[in-house]
């Protein structure tokens, strides 16, 4: 614990002006976290060899990894880039944590990794499981994301969750067995890309997604008795999905296929589904 302690000391307290590469390899072993992992200068980071594994301690609700500022506000100022996230397994504990919310900042969710305002963010085979609000959250304008070969499961609501942010880019990436939705989809999104991923027996929908612009899935498969495998919808201010494509797509024995609950062009606009395979699915 004294050498993550170390690591903390080195990504968490050095001011964010400070330009020079820091990269920290994290030594195999679990590692129980009294308080979240903060990464909040820009040019880290985090790789973790072999059997790493950062599990949050009972009752602490606080994201397991937490990049970015935690100020209830982000603004241009706050944000960090070049960030990278390799080979650790990332455990909420989520039956042992008495909130979704931090207690002393509310707006701080219990998120596997919570990255807000981030530019230029690489995520590269990690497990984010078990975690009390969702596995991966990235908000606040983050822009320039690349998610690979990663695996988000069991988590209370979302596997994934993307929300006012632009150029997302997940690949080869499983969203499983989460209680609400595999992926979820909101709030400003701007040209999203998921390829070869995976989304399988989430508890309520595959994917929710609205007020997105420019959304492609490429060779996914969306498989396993979700209510629907994809919900499209709109909020109350009629902002949509927009401009929206699965191509070469497979939707399997789900409860429901696709399913649009827009009704005009206003709200939602230019959705396809090309070369694409339904079996199954009983609604």
């Amino acid at each position: 614990m004294e050498e993550l302690a170390t690591a903390q000391e080195l990504v968490g307290e050095r001011k964010k002006e400070e330009t020079e590469p820091i990269i920290v390899k994290i030594a195999p072993g679990f590692y129980e976290l009294e308080e979240s992992f903060r990464i909040n200068r820009s040019n880290v980071s985090i790789v973790g060899e072999p059997e790493v594994m950062f599990l949050l301690a009972a009752g602490v609700n606080q994201p397991v990894v937490a990049v970015g500022t935690q100020k209830e506000w982000v603004y241009s100022s706050d944000i960090i880039e070049k960030i990278r996230i390799s080979g650790i397994i990332v455990d909420g504990s989520k039956d042992y944590q008495d909130s979704e919310f931090n207690r002393e900042k509310p707006w701080i969710r219990n998120n596997g990794i919570d990255a807000r305002g981030v530019r230029n963010l690489e995520i590269d085979s990690v497990v984010a499981r078990n975690n009390r609000s969702g596995g991966l959250v990235i908000s606040w304008k983050s822009s320039n994301v690349v998610v690979t070969n990663s695996l988000f499961e069991q988590n209370f609501f979302d596997g994934v969750a993307y929300y006012d942010s632009i150029g997302i880019s997940t690949t080869d990436s499983v969203m499983g067995n989460n209680q609400f939705a595999g992926i979820s989809l909101d709030n400003d999104l701007v040209n999203l890309t998921f390829t070869r991923c995976l989304i399988e027996s989430n508890g309520d929908v595959g994917l929710f997604a609205r007020n997105t612009k420019g959304l492609l899935f490429l060779d996914c498969t969306f498989l396993g008795w979700a209510d629907w495998a994809v919900f499209l919808a709109h909020d109350l201010k009629n902002l949509g999905v927009h401009e929206a494509k699965f191509e070469a797509c497979q939707f399997e024995e789900n409860q429901g296929g696709v399913f649009m609950a827009s009704v005009d062009e206003a709200q939602s606009s230019g959705t396809r589904v090309l070369n694409s395979t339904f079996v199954g699915n009983e609604g």
